[in-house]
């Protein structure tokens, strides 16, 4: 059995990675199951709630004039994921959709969390994430995340930094509009979430059973990628991380990153030099970065919305 070791969609941070993947039997023909039910995971209770609080975007106009002239710097970072797995069981996971959210607060800074991220149009191989310098601010032992429908906590791991990963796929209310509270404040920033996919090709790469799973052709020549529904003011980051082909080492990765077009083209430039039949992680996501007024520390917070689909396939 072979097994690929998840890259975060932060790429590979200081705290190293465990580079394996799991593969068990060959690959079959393409009558093979696949990715189970829509690629968005959504449960249909919340479909209807995302079209009814897209609107509430416009509250945010009167914050922003009364507090531009007020506010100046980088007072926090927010990251709200929803990664999916297509095949769990490739990645040494036993759950195939998972939430997390991950914050800090602190001191007004003039950098970015975000710097790191490669501009729209741009390729970069072997890239890892950087964190600015930064003061931690406490805001209390916990925080509240209020969505349309779905609200949760998320409490304090250290000073200034908020996490949790114990969410349900359900939580997550799509293109929503959240307010992040800290206890006994009437001082809350908001951020509005995302939206998943109806479909994702090659459709190979969601085969959902390790003995089926690889089978998705990523060629040396260049290797294209679709996506639906597109669009909107979102962009999307797709990493092909390449194992060996027991799955025992990570041989390199690229990272690239578009316009939300529903297509995306990563050039030979990038896979060329890979051994053919070596396994691959195909990462797709949609990404918005925002900034959101927060008067309680001065500044602002940058948000950080993702939504992944993580595949199977191989260097053809």
């Amino acid at each position: 059995m072979k097994r690929l070791a998840l890259i975060s969609l932060f790429l590979i941070s200081c705290g190293g990675l465990d580079t394996h993947i799991l593969k068990t039997g060959e690959n079959h023909d393409s009558g093979t199951p696949q990715f189970s039910g829509d690629v968005d995971a959504d449960t249909d209770t919340d479909s209807d709630s995302d079209s009814d609080t897209d609107v509430d975007t416009d509250t945010d106009t009167d914050v922003d004039a009364d507090t531009d002239v007020s506010l100046e710097g980088v007072v926090g970072y927010v990251n709200f994921t929803l990664r999916q797995l297509a095949c769990p069981a490739c990645m040494g996971e036993t759950v195939g959709v998972s939430v997390s959210f991950d914050s800090k607060f602190h001191e007004p800074i003039t950098d970015s969390h975000v710097d790191w991220v490669p501009e729209s149009g741009e390729c970069v191989e072997n890239l890892n994430e950087t964190s600015p310098s930064i003061n931690p601010v406490d805001l209390g032992s916990v925080l509240e995340v209020h969505g349309p429908v779905h609200s949760f906590n998320v409490p304090r791991s250290t000073t200034g930094i908020y996490q949790t990963s114990s969410l349900y796929d359900t939580q997550y209310d799509r293109d929503a509009v959240y307010v992040v509270s800290p206890p006994s404040s009437d001082d809350p920033f908001e951020f509005v979430s995302l939206h998943g996919f109806d479909y994702i090709e090659p459709v190979e790469m969601l085969y959902v059973d390790p003995s089926y799973a690889y089978a998705a052709p990523v060629r040396r020549t260049g290797a294209t990628f679709t996506w639906g529904p597109s669009g909107g003011d979102s962009e999307f980051m797709i990493i092909v991380a390449v194992y060996t082909r027991d799955g025992s080492s990570l041989l390199g990765y690229v990272t690239c990153v578009g316009a939300d077009s529903g297509a995306m083209f990563i050039p030979s430039t990038y896979l060329s030099s890979y051994p053919r039949y070596s396994l691959v992680a195909i990462h797709m996501s949609r990404e918005k970065i925002d900034e959101s007024p927060f008067e309680l520390l001065g500044g602002y917070v940058e948000t950080h919305m993702s939504w992944e689909v993580v595949g199977t396939g191989y260097i053809e």
